[in-house]
This record gives structure tokens, sequence and C-alpha cells, in this order.
């Protein structure tokens, strides 16, 4: 089915407050806006979601996603790859069916993310700029499943990216199971295991062993890179497959020329 353009809108952190003031005059009839928290069990964060208030607490979660409070409105706050993180660029996938979207920043985000919107009828992608405060999705069609995939874009400096109020627009808000189903991503194919070697000196010191924050940051990671890894080998797989047969092709149709001489 050919997609069709949606409006997605930004509006400026100034209008933030007047905006949503204004949702129920510009809401469908029957329609109601649903609060979405940002740390959803529904909502996927790659490589990995820390919830720890600062970088400091624990080093680990820089490059990953980390819930913070920033003037006191919680938010999920990234500033991009780093190679605690594998240097993975940082996602955020959420599947929902709702008319509308509408996602707030905060006073301190300043990044630009890509913000693509798929569903059976609807294929749109925009860059935007986080300091604009509001992004807004209209347009949708309640009865589709729309999945929203949110980019970090890495730039030259330092900059930070943060989710803040998510709210969707829809007809029954009584059906969470409808409106906001379990997200799934691709099957991603497993990681190789190392295992260290054992020494056998006696003057060895032992190893510091790993807090079970770490060990749950490695396996959120494997999952991330595993993804990664996943759909590049089924891509290469792919493309293996048809040039091998084009040359088998190319290969027969030479030998079929070649019986006439």
């Amino acid at each position: 089915m050919p997609s069709r353009r949606i409006p997605l809108f930004v509006w400026a952190w100034t209008c933030f407050w007047l905006f949503f003031s204004s949702l129920p005059r510009i809401q469908a009839a029957g329609s109601v806006n649903v609060s979405i928290s940002n740390t959803s069990p529904q909502i996927i964060y790659t490589p990995f979601l820390c919830n720890a208030s600062t970088l400091i607490v624990d080093p680990g979660c820089l490059g990953a996603w980390n819930e913070t409070n920033i003037a006191g409105i919680p938010v999920v706050s990234t500033t991009g790859p780093a190679p605690n993180g594998a240097d993975i660029v940082p996602q955020m996938f959420m599947a929902f069916r709702a008319s509308a979207l509408f996602m707030s920043t905060s006073v301190a985000s300043n990044a630009s993310a890509n913000f693509t919107v798929s569903s059976a009828s609807v294929t749109a992608s925009r860059l935007i700029n986080s300091g604009d405060g509001l992004v807004a999705i209209v347009g949708l069609v309640e009865t589709d499943l729309t999945t929203l995939t949110i980019t970090f874009i890495p730039g030259q400096d330092t900059t930070q990216l943060d989710i803040g109020s998510i709210t969707i627009t829809v007809t029954d808000p009584g059906s969470t199971s409808s409106f906001l189903p379990t997200m799934t991503l691709p099957p991603s194919m497993s990681l190789p295991t190392f295992i260290p070697q054992s020494t056998t000196s006696s003057s060895a010191s032992p190893s510091p062993s790993k807090s079970p924050q770490t060990s749950s940051h490695h396996a959120q990671l494997a999952e991330a890179l595993g993804l990664v890894l996943g759909l590049g080998v089924g891509l290469s797989i792919i493309a293996g497959a048809i040039l091998s047969w084009w040359k088998r092709r190319r290969r027969l149709q030479a030998e079929q020329q070649n019986a006439w001489f």
C-alpha cells in the first residue's frame, strides 16, 4: 500500500503549556488524551536504560539512556554513543494505536533526532531539533499499529536528547493492551560467549567480581549488539544469495550461446 505523508509539527518550548491547555479543543470528538510513562515496559531503549540519577553513580550508563529529573520533571536522557555502550547510536522504539501522539523534551535538550513513524498506511520521517520542546504527530489511523522510532543524531559537540512526557489520543482509554501493545524487536543472532583463561600462578590476585548492575548492562548491550549484527548478517546473506543467482544465470547464458558453435 503506498505511503502517505502525515503532518509532523514541532512547537517551541515557550508554547508548551499553551499547547497542552488547548488539547481538549483540538482533539477529535469522543477522543481522550492518555499519558504514557516514558519508562513504560512497552517502550524499548537501546543500547539499554539506566536508572542512575547521575552518571557519577553509575559510569557504566555512559552511552545509554538514563532516567533522571530535570527541573523536577522525570525524563529519559542520553548524550549519544560512547564506548560503554559499544558506540551504538541510542534509539527508542514504541508501538501504539492512536490518532495522535505528543511528546515533550526538556529545557536542557538540544540534540537533533530523527523521528520515524510507520504503519500499514503511513510512513514519515523527519529530522527534529529537540530544543524546540514539543513534537506533535497527528493524522494517524487509530486502528493501525503505528511504530515510532527515535534515533539520536551525533554531532561535533556533545548534545543531549531528553524524552519527557508522552501523550496519545485514543477513543477507548480503558483498553491499554489495545492502544499500547508489547513492543518487539526483530530477532537477533546470538553473540559468542568468551571465557577468560584461568591462571595457575599463586601470586595472581583475584579479579574483582562484576556487580549485578554491570552484568545487567552487559546483557542488555549484548542484546542490542545482537540486533545490529543480526540485521547486518541477514542483509549480507540476502545480498550473497542474489549475487550467486546472478553469476549462475550469466554462466548458463554463456553455455547456451557456446552450444551454437
